[in-house]
């Protein structure tokens, strides 16, 4: 290692000294070379000025009146030697400054070589920087490489912490869905509960209204009832009453072999006739009186007259007997309509009961079911918010960490800055370019680095050509 360093700082050595050569040698010829251009324009300046004088001495000669005619070909061949000595004179100026410019690079060129001259080294001294270099540059690799891990691992991170941040924001969407349609669910369910109320309430009110109605027509029942049993106790009275006189007449009517009961009939006969001619003569002491009544002196017609009534009689009787059976009929017609109304009350109730039972319990296992899955995603949402404040909490550190610049944040937000779900992205946006910024600014550090490392940084000036440019 040692004898690489010695023959590289003797290569070195031998190259300045080179280049210290070239430059002298380079400088002398630039040297004698001005030297002759200065003494040509000497000469020219020294002869154009002669030429002056004696072009002046003519023109005096001239001006004497004898060749006055040529004065304005002497004037312009004057001013054309006026420019041409104009001309020679800027030519001689920039002469002499490129002279100027070209001893001030003689002067810096000696003043650096007179400073390598000073700033040569010993080999130990060498040796020594050049190993304090290289472990700088060492040093500055492993800086670079862990930063780069840092940047790695930031990255990853970030892109870690993106993935959950869409994974959370997609769950969340998914919530919002589910959570509407468990909404809507739970809006048909009670729709449905509300048309069951109303069901129910209409079959209350129709059944109120028919028991009503059954109150009604059980009262008419009952009234007609006691009517027709007052009317069928009466027509059973005149049947009992037609059927002892029809059995008092059927005994009366047989003959008896029984001389006292012959002369008992006898008796019994002359007795009745004497009754009946008594209620003979009662009968016309009421016929009379019935004529006086009606005012009616026709027997026949008072007769008639009392058998359309005797009709009348029998046709309300025959009324009476179709009312009994109308009644009767409605009687049954009545107890199976209650039968068939009470059945149907029944069923109805046992029907809505059962109903009301199934959307019960349809309705309680949806509202454990919604309970339940809104209790598993309200823990969900909880342990995915914690988990969210604590990523925006590591951004906002990893945001302070790298003393990030909030500018443009606030150009956006025109407020200050408090990290949140809607402004994650801006902060990420910055962190990302602050670590570019900072990637960039340790390559420009490393190349800087190695550039004040290098040997040959010695600029390859050479004299004659920045002179010959200059020309």
């Amino acid at each position: 290692m040692t004898d690489q360093l010695d023959q590289l700082a003797a290569a070195e050595l031998q190259r300045l000294q080179r280049q210290h050569r070239s430059l002298q040698l380079d400088l002398r010829g630039l040297l004698e070379e001005k030297t002759k251009r200065l003494k040509k324009q000497n000469h020219m300046i020294n002869v154009l000025q002669q030429e002056n004088e004696k072009l002046k001495e003519e023109i005096k000669t001239l001006e004497g009146g004898t060749h006055a005619r040529r004065n304005t070909n002497k004037e312009k061949q004057l001013s054309n030697l006026q420019e041409q000595q104009s001309e020679l004179q800027r030519a001689y100026q920039n002469e002499q400054t490129n002279l100027w410019e070209l001893e001030g690079h003689i002067r810096k060129m000696e003043k650096e070589i007179d400073a390598l001259r000073r700033n040569e080294v010993p080999d130990n001294c060498y040796k020594d920087t050049i190993c304090k270099v290289q472990k700088s540059v060492v040093k500055l690799e492993n800086r670079l490489d862990v930063v780069n891990k840092k940047c790695s691992d930031v990255l990853t991170e970030n892109s870690k912490m993106r993935d959950a941040i869409n994974h959370m924001l997609q769950d969340r969407a998914n919530f919002n869905e589910m959570w509407q349609s468990m909404v809507t669910q739970f809006n048909d369910g009670k729709k449905l509960i509300m048309d069951l109320i109303d069901q129910s309430t209409m079959a209350f009110d129709q059944r109120q209204e028919l028991c009503t109605k059954l109150s009604v027509l059980k009262d008419r029942n009952e009234n007609d009832k006691v009517m027709h049993i007052q009317e069928m106790r009466e027509m059973q009275r005149r049947l009992e009453h037609d059927a002892k006189l029809q059995k008092f007449f059927d005994i009366k009517g047989q003959k008896r072999l029984n001389p006292e009961l012959e002369q008992r009939e006898l008796d019994k006969k002359q007795s009745q006739k004497e009754n009946y001619e008594r209620q003979l003569f009662e009968y016309k002491e009421i016929i009379e009186r019935i004529k006086q009544l009606y005012g009616e002196d026709d027997t026949e017609r008072l007769v008639a007259q009392f058998k359309r009534q005797e009709d009348e009689n029998f046709a309300l009787f025959n009324y009476v007997n179709e009312l009994s059976h109308e009644v009767e009929v409605l009687n049954d017609t009545t107890q199976e309509l209650t039968e068939e109304i009470e059945r149907q009350k029944s069923e109805q109730t046992e029907k809505e009961l059962k109903l009301k039972t199934e959307a019960l319990d349809y309705l309680n296992d949806e509202l454990a079911r919604i309970e339940q899955l809104a209790k598993e995603t309200s823990e969900k949402k909880h342990n995915l918010s914690n988990r969210l404040q604590q990523l925006l909490k590591g951004i906002e550190d990893i945001f302070k960490l790298l003393a990030c610049d909030d500018a443009p944040i606030l150009n956006v937000l025109s407020s200050k800055t408090f990290l949140t779900v809607h402004n994650v992205k801006l902060f990420i946006g910055v962190i990302e370019r602050r670590v570019n910024i900072i990637i960039s600014t340790i390559n420009i550090e490393d190349n800087s680095n190695r550039i004040l490392a290098r040997k040959d940084r010695v600029p390859k000036f050479n004299i004659r050509e920045s002179a010959k440019m200059k020309h």
